[in-house]
């Protein structure tokens, strides 16, 4: 636990480092802020004694001037704080939010794998509002308050030394109730971030999948609700309870201590032993001083509950990266090869000894039941699934030798699930080719069979909605065969890929593929035999494995697994 603290406070260091100016100007600030206070708390006695017992005019004139000035220096130090600090903290977090996009912009695909969705989302949305509001109660804040504590000591000590220890005896009171409640509050603020993470995974989950959860008994969704939202309510009633408590117990040890200082205090101007200036001026010092140990010891409150929300965030700037090195891959020469390719994800045997060789310029279907592995057998191509074992070469070089950007440049793929961004039609066309001028993207959208979108109300500049809302399963198709028509690729994957477009369309559609990449490699999986009598040949998977491999003809004369495959599919 040591070594987490260590590691968070290191860092804290590095992401505010480069803001070392606004903090140093900020904590100036603090300095002047906490000196005008103390200067405040000071004239008290020249107020009371001097003006409103002494009656001198003289020194009414230079209390007044006196307290102008030292309002000036107060409110100035106050804004050199709170406006040049908070500026630091949201330079950090534009920094923060940039550097964990580009994190998973350029994560290992595996990672995602292993990661629920609701908690990536959670600490980058809650966590790093965490972060800003727990933040911004500390660091300078805290620095302004130890100077006013400072400061004001000095001022007790100097009117008075007695009443000052009155004031001491409270202080390990305080510090018991730090440690217990602070421990407290640092436990229930990182189940709070859990149930936070688990809250936001099952939003994303209902308003991904509403169609479906209309369609079906909503019974379980709202008992599985009620259990997240019951257990994130009961720990935030926790987590408010114990810094409440705290708050309340530290209030209430305070006032005890000043209803002593103002019983000793009174006795002794009774006995002439005070002026009245002097005492009303040191109990303004513990009235300052007071609500400076507040602000400290919820301070420190905060530093135990932010430990949980730094190591959150520095989970997300620690994921794994994909390297982009080794040789540039400039398009398929020869053949693809699998050699002995298999593949277990969580001990789950997905690919079983794969071997293929794909010569260029050929065209494969790919046929197999849902789960076979031939999405998976695919993906491997674009280094979308990388940790197989035996080997995948191009041209005879293993393809882990080649960089990543350089595959994915090379090769296209289209699958039955397609993302079309909350963005126009255009940024979602150009996300294949950003140089692509508005003739090639007009010319891949008719290929692509794609003219609808000139009906839309704003042409290519309309916007599509979340995950392209606005369009059906086979207009989001549609456009994402208008990206390959952009992108050009030399090896093209489709993963049943136009599975949502009619007869027609889809017919159509192929053939424009076809002569438009009539020299290139074709991947395509599909269970439509229309679609697989243009290939050249097709192999079947079946749990894995490839079982059978020939043309159509051939297959079908086998009376095999590709033959009932089709007749099950009805194609036949």
């Amino acid at each position: 636990m040591k070594g987490e603290k260590k590691g968070n406070l290191k860092f804290l260091w590095e992401i505010f480092k480069p803001y070392t100016p606004f903090m140093l100007f900020a904590i100036l600030g603090g300095i002047i802020e906490s000196l005008a206070l103390a200067g405040l708390a000071f004239i008290i006695k020249n107020i009371i004694d001097d003006v409103f017992i002494a009656k001198d005019t003289k020194a009414l004139e230079f209390v007044v001037l006196a307290v102008i000035v030292i309002a000036f220096f107060k409110e100035l130090g106050y804004f050199m704080r709170d406006y040049l600090y908070p500026l630091a903290i949201f330079k950090v977090l534009r920094k923060l939010r940039a550097d964990i996009y580009n994190r998973i912009l350029n994560a290992e695909p595996s990672f995602f794998m292993k990661n629920n969705i609701g908690d990536i989302l959670s600490r980058i949305t809650n966590d790093l509002e965490a972060f800003n509001k727990t933040i911004r109660l500390l660091s300078v804040n805290l620095v302004t308050q130890i100077f006013t504590v400072i400061a004001m000591i000095g001022v007790l000590i100097y009117r008075d030394v007695q009443l000052f220890l009155i004031f001491v005896i409270s202080v390990p009171f305080l510090a018991l109730a730090l440690n217990y409640f602070g421990n407290k509050r640092k436990k229930y603020s990182q189940r709070l971030r859990e149930s936070f993470a688990d809250f936001t995974q099952h939003m994303n989950q209902i308003l991904t999948g509403i169609e479906v959860v209309k369609l079906f008994n909503r019974r379980l969704f709202l008992d599985l609700f009620k259990k997240i939202n019951q257990k994130l309510y009961h720990r935030q009633k926790k987590d408010s309870f114990y810094e409440t408590t705290y708050l309340a117990i530290v209030e209430f040890i305070a006032y005890m201590a000043t209803a002593a200082i103002i019983l000793y205090g009174g006795f002794r101007i009774i006995k002439g032993e005070l002026t009245t200036g002097e005492f009303f001026s040191f109990l303004g010092g513990v009235v300052i001083l007071i609500n400076a140990f507040q602000v400290l010891q919820r301070g420190a409150v905060q530093i135990k509950a932010l430990d949980p929300i730094v190591e959150r965030i520095r989970y997300l700037l620690s994921i794994p990266q994909e390297e982009d090195r080794g040789i540039e891959f400039e398009g398929l020469k020869e053949s693809i090869e699998y050699r002995n390719v298999n593949l277990v994800i969580k001990d789950i045997h997905i690919l079983r000894g794969i071997d293929l060789k794909i010569f260029k310029g050929e065209k494969l279907g790919i046929v197999g039941l849902t789960g076979s592995g031939k999405s998976t057998m695919v993906k491997i191509l674009p280094a979308i699934v990388k940790n197989y074992t035996g080997e995948v070469l191009l041209d005879g070089v293993e393809l882990r030798n080649f960089s990543v950007s350089s595959l994915r440049k090379k090769i296209g793929m289209v699958s039955q699930d397609v993302f079309i961004f909350n963005d126009t039609v255009r940024n979602n066309l150009l996300i294949a080719n950003p140089e692509a001028s508005e003739e090639e993207i007009i010319e891949a959208i008719k290929k692509a069979k794609a003219e609808f979108v000139f009906k839309l109300e704003n042409g290519l500049d309309t916007v599509l909605g979340e995950k392209g809302s606005r369009l059906s399963g086979g207009e989001r198709q549609r456009l994402s065969i208008a990206r390959v028509f952009l992108k050009k690729p030399d090896i093209l994957i489709i993963d049943e890929g136009t599975s949502a477009l009619d007869v027609q369309t889809e017919e159509e559609v192929i053939k424009n593929i076809f002569n438009e990449f009539k020299d290139n490699t074709i991947l395509m999986i599909t269970h439509r035999l229309r679609i697989l009598e243009k290939t050249e040949r097709i192999i079947v998977v079946d749990k894995g494995k490839i079982v059978e491999e020939g043309t159509e003809e051939e297959l079908m004369k086998k009376k095999g697994v590709f033959y009932r495959f089709i007749q099950i599919s009805g194609e036949g």
